[in-house]
């Protein structure tokens, strides 16, 4: 899943108000209950997205179920790796 050319600086803005509201949370509930209720919300708005794609194609849910998991798992380490390099933190 790639970024298009233009859509860059929206696509950091939509990422910092979520960081921005996970932040804000982390002060009333766990940050592992915050980290949760996102990926969850993560996991509704693919298969909101599923859902109105399937409406004007064939799509087969086991390989975009797939390419989901794939990509939540990359974002999960590349998240790891920002927040864990020394270069990152210093």
């Amino acid at each position: 899943m790639d970024i298009g050319e233009g859509l860059e600086d929206k696509f950091n803005e939509v990422v910092d108000d979520f960081m921005q509201n996970a932040i804000a949370k982390e002060s009333d509930i766990s940050i592992p209950q915050v980290n949760s209720s996102f990926m969850y919300t993560m996991a509704c708005y693919a298969a909101r997205y599923y859902a109105i794609k399937s409406e004007n194609e064939s799509v087969d849910l086991e390989s975009f179920i797939k390419e989901h998991t794939e990509f939540f798992e990359s974002s999960i380490r590349s998240g790891i790796e920002y927040y864990t390099t020394d270069e990152e933190n210093s």
